[in-house]
């Protein structure tokens, strides 16, 4: 359709169903029986084996603007590293809902491009219905009657960038942005807010018998900035995670 020489288009797609298996390799059966009087013993001595998930999609939209998307997830898969060692462990929660808008926009003129896109979504879930051992009890309670956050819930996740071109000369900038993943008892906090800005610049160099070679330059993180991606705490993430300090990095390409 088209209205005061602005094309609007829709964008639809029929309601859905998956069907999503554990993997196996973070899935395998465990016997709590020999971890009895150790340490290592749990505080819940549940261990039903992991299920498959279920969900129904819904979603619609136009691409001057993105309607609300929405999943509903039976047995959602979730899986997490509950200890030192860098292994994960699947488990799944009863219900799983998924949620949330995504708005894009892009401008190109001559020699100059600009872009941004943001994202708003969320997914919560609740009941633990299986590896129910590798919960301590407390969240597993809490967890039995909360919808909670997940730990890859980051509210609003962000990204823009810019570029121009003169002649064999191109200039970059973009940048990330992140409101934080979960943290704390069950998921209940975030860790803090981040914002990552990279430059860079190329030249092209063009010769009479060869293809052109084109050297670039570009600076990662241009400000520094130390971030956690993830602190250590929350559900099924154990050891903390930082993003990248500042980074030089030269690149010689050439094309064929």
């Amino acid at each position: 359709m088209t209205h005061n020489g602005h094309s609007l288009h829709f964008v639809s797609r029929a309601p859905g169903a998956n069907f999503t298996p554990p993997p196996q390799v973070a899935a395998g059966p465990v016997d709590l029986a020999a971890f009895k009087n150790t340490t290592q013993q749990p505080t819940v001595n549940q261990d039903s084996p992991a299920l498959p998930e279920r969900s129904h999609y819904f979603d619609a939209g136009v691409t001057q603007k993105v309607l609300r998307g929405y999943k509903r997830a039976q047995d959602l898969l979730d899986d997490g590293q509950f200890g030192a060692a860098l292994v994960l462990d699947a488990f799944n929660y009863a219900t799983g809902i998924n949620e949330g808008i995504e708005v894009k926009a892009t401008y190109e003129k001559d020699g100059f491009k600009a872009y941004g896109n943001i994202a708003v979504a969320q997914q919560k879930a609740t009941d633990i219905v299986s590896n129910q051992f590798l919960f301590d009890v407390g969240e597993f309670d809490f967890i039995a009657n909360h919808f909670i956050y997940t730990d890859h819930t980051q509210i609003i996740t962000a990204s823009g960038g810019m570029s121009y071109r003169w002649n064999a000369n191109l200039l970059t900038a973009d940048m990330i942005y992140g409101s934080g993943l979960r943290s704390g008892f069950a998921n209940t906090e975030t860790v803090p807010a981040y914002t990552q800005v990279n430059l860079g610049v190329s030249h092209e160099f063009t010769f009479t018998k060869a293809k052109p070679l084109t050297l670039r330059f570009d600076v990662m993180n241009v400000f520094d900035t130390i971030y956690e991606i993830r602190s250590g705490s929350g559900i099924g993430v154990f050891a903390p995670q930082f993003g990248p300090r500042r980074g030089f990095f030269v690149k010689l390409s050439r094309k064929f």
